[in-house]
């Protein structure tokens, strides 16, 4: 389940370009440690859509929804060396920010496709999903070295997510001792658990979507957020099938084995898609469904999510 987890490691004040489909590899890095001297960093004020309406013959407004939209992020960079391979250099990050340093086609041309903008500022490292755009530079003194560049990256949403990929595996498992009386019915309750194993913690100031996999053999499993919501599913996963439920906004599929589409699985009364996220704080998560071995599992995943950087 790729959710765009990094293992590689920013230091302080330095940013990363990550392009698909190299998800999991070093980016483009630039600011601190680099070539690329970040001068400032530009975090604009996402869009307000409204659904305001004026009052007819009267003063006043009436106001409707609103709905955040995403960010424009500019950089103002100082490209740096100590010779004339600048040009070099900025051709390099310009193949970046076009993306197509990826050896598999520009992802621009690839509907629904984003990139990843990794920072550490003084803090956890975050990141935003979205789009680099406009790049643009003088030739300033190229010949001794310098080249002023200006970059934007524009973000799916206001939210930026902890670099930090955070998950938590419901495994229900025999005992030392002791055996099953079968068929099983999850949750277990006369069976010991590990401790706090279907315990979900989510921190950060924003909601955040819970990513689930269930892992067979189970047949009808149903997800609960215990006060929250649940979604049943009816299908039957063998032994080795998987089932991903993504409710992320720029993915929003239920797929079996990572290709499979399916559609139209939910019984009436689940949690539809978009409304599958969690609030900061504790949560019980457990996993229900018939399964005749015990070996069945739920892994959930998500990224803590804020409003700032």
């Amino acid at each position: 389940m790729r959710l765009g987890g990094c293992t590689i490691a920013l230091i302080n004040l330095q940013y990363e370009l990550v392009n698909p489909p190299n998800e999991a590899e070093e980016g483009f890095k630039f600011g601190r440690g680099t070539n690329f001297h970040v001068e400032r960093v530009e975090f604009g004020d996402p869009g307000i859509r409204t659904n305001d309406e004026v009052l007819t013959r009267e003063d006043g407004e009436r106001f409707g929804r609103d709905y955040i939209d995403g960010r424009t992020i500019t950089f103002t960079i100082n490209l740096l060396t100590y010779n004339d391979n600048a040009a070099l250099l900025y051709a390099q990050m310009e193949r970046a920010w076009r993306t197509n340093d990826t050896g598999a086609g520009p992802s621009r041309q690839r509907a629904g496709v984003m990139s990843r903008l990794r920072m550490n500022r003084h803090g956890r490292p975050k990141f935003v999903y979205g789009r680099p755009r406009a790049i643009a530079a003088t030739t300033g003194r190229v010949d001794q070295g310098w080249v002023p560049v200006t970059c934007t990256f524009k973000t799916e949403s206001h939210r930026y997510y902890e670099d930090a990929l955070k998950q938590n595996s419901i495994t229900p498992a025999p005992p030392s001792s002791g055996g099953f009386t079968f068929p099983i019915i999850f949750p277990l309750t006369t069976v010991p658990m590990s401790t706090q194993a279907d315990i979900v913690h989510v921190e950060g100031d924003e909601d955040s979507f819970l990513v689930n996999r269930i892992d067979g053999p189970i047949v009808n499993p149903l997800i609960e957020v215990v006060g929250y919501w649940y979604v049943k599913c009816n299908i039957t996963l063998l032994t080795g099938e998987y089932l991903e439920i993504d409710p992320r906004p720029w993915r929003r599929t239920v797929r079996k084995n990572g290709n499979i589409p399916m559609r139209g699985i939910f019984t009436p009364d689940s949690r539809r898609l978009s409304g599958q996220w969690l609030p900061p704080g504790v949560h019980q998560v457990v996993l229900k469904g018939t399964d005749p071995t015990g070996t069945a599992r739920l892994t959930t995943s998500w990224h803590n999510t804020y409003t700032s950087w």
